[in-house]
């Protein structure tokens, strides 16, 4: 069934309003007069309320004139055609017509032929438009579809030859040599990762770059090769960001391109995205969990040992001092140094991303789950807990479950 155009005419003098509506058998060309305005302020609140394909209007008006409808139309961005069917052959209104996307331009009074065969004309460069255009979306969703299925793969260690051959058709392509970032956000629904992200990708647009955010977490390939320029840009927009605790980590892989390939780069640079502490801060694929520095020294080794075994008992910095016969102030001197975190920080880190762990299996209650991961105290843990992830243990056991 073929479909009817909605039209709307516009024009002060009522028998020309008439005169358009009359002469003319709207109905056997398909279109449909859903409304008459006699100004363009009228018409405004008519394109509200009826949406139309197509408006034929007047442009010299009181109140609003053509020109004014048209540009307010324009800022808009209505999704129809106009027809200016004016008595003044003015080449300035005629500009400022084709100005403001308007697509033709009548002298009255034209016979109904003329008018017509505009109408027509019109109607039909419209209806092409808006085949491109919904080509074109289509084709950029399906694009994003893609794109999106191909990064979920590399996540998991597969370069899909197939997805990126559709790509490549798409004209997305990756460069030959370069880096894979990863970055994943450590809390529920954190703004501030989002805003990091675009301001990333942005400083990398140069570079050959193409990524993808979505759940928390982000992938991105980029031709950069440096990756001390990469750690510098990212740590300064993290902390610009977060402007206080970060709460993302990053990892970058080493270059790919000569004896590994991308598909390596991005399993190392996810894996060094993920801390053993959930430390927020910059890692890189040949680092420990240290916040983007050398390999700590085997005392601050020993004592990260010391937490992860040890996380649910009674751990004290003065406890894990007596174990590795050293002073307490040492022990503290020595962790902050090192990780760029307290022995205390890093011990909460832990038990979090246990708890974490214990309420994706859902199998436990909060405060079972709280003394499970050294908390003697369930308000102090969901305080912590909060703090660290962005929502309370219970919301946050909610939210992984209805991923599921």
């Amino acid at each position: 069934m073929a479909r009817t155009y909605k039209l709307i005419i516009v024009d002060n003098e009522y028998l020309v309003r008439k005169g358009i509506e009359k002469t003319v058998d709207w109905a056997s060309l398909g279109i449909e007069v859903v409304a008459e305005c006699d100004n363009g302020k009228q018409a405004l609140e008519a394109v509200k309320k009826y949406a139309p394909d197509l408006i034929i209007s007047d442009v010299r008006m009181p109140v609003m004139d053509g020109l004014e409808l048209a540009e307010r139309l324009a800022e808009a961005d209505f999704d129809g055609a106009i027809i200016f069917y004016s008595g003044y052959n003015d080449f300035e209104y005629v500009r400022k017509a084709l100005e403001y996307g308007v697509s033709g331009y009548l002298l009255k009074p034209e016979g109904n032929e003329q008018l017509t065969k505009k109408v027509l004309d019109t109607l039909a460069a419209l209806e092409e438009r808006r085949k491109k255009r919904n080509a074109l979306e289509s084709l950029a969703s399906g694009a994003e579809n893609i794109k999106a299925m191909y990064f979920s793969r590399l996540e998991d260690g597969v370069d899909d030859a197939n997805l990126r051959g559709q790509l490549s058709v798409l004209n997305i392509e990756f460069p030959s040599s370069g880096i894979v970032v990863c970055g994943r956000s450590l809390r529920v629904n954190d703004g501030a990762f989002g805003e990091f992200y675009g301001k990333f990708a942005e400083a990398l647009e140069n570079f050959g770059s193409i990524g993808r955010m979505g759940g928390g977490k982000f992938i991105l390939v980029t031709a950069l090769t440096d990756v001390e320029a990469l750690r510098e840009c990212a740590g300064r927009l993290l902390d610009e960001c977060y402007a206080g605790t970060v709460y993302a980590a990053v990892g970058i892989s080493e270059p790919f391109g000569i004896g590994l390939t991308m598909c390596e780069a991005a399993a190392r640079a996810r894996r060094a995205a993920t801390p053993v502490l959930e430390v927020g801060g910059v890692y890189s694929g040949v680092e420990q969990s240290s916040g983007g520095r050398e390999k700590p020294k085997a005392l601050v080794e020993a004592a990260l040992a010391l937490i992860y075994e040890h996380y649910a008992e009674k751990v004290t910095v003065k406890w894990a001092a007596e174990k590795l016969f050293v002073s307490e102030s040492h022990l503290m001197h020595e962790f902050k140094v090192e990780t760029g975190k307290t022995f205390n920080d890093c011990l909460k880190y832990y038990r979090i991303a246990k708890a974490k762990e214990l309420l994706k299996q859902g199998t436990m209650r909060v405060n079972e789950i709280a003394s499970a991961v050294g908390f003697s105290d369930g308000r102090y843990f969901g305080q912590v807990f909060r703090e660290q992830v962005g929502v309370t243990p219970s919301e946050y056991a909610e939210s992984v479950h209805e991923e599921e």
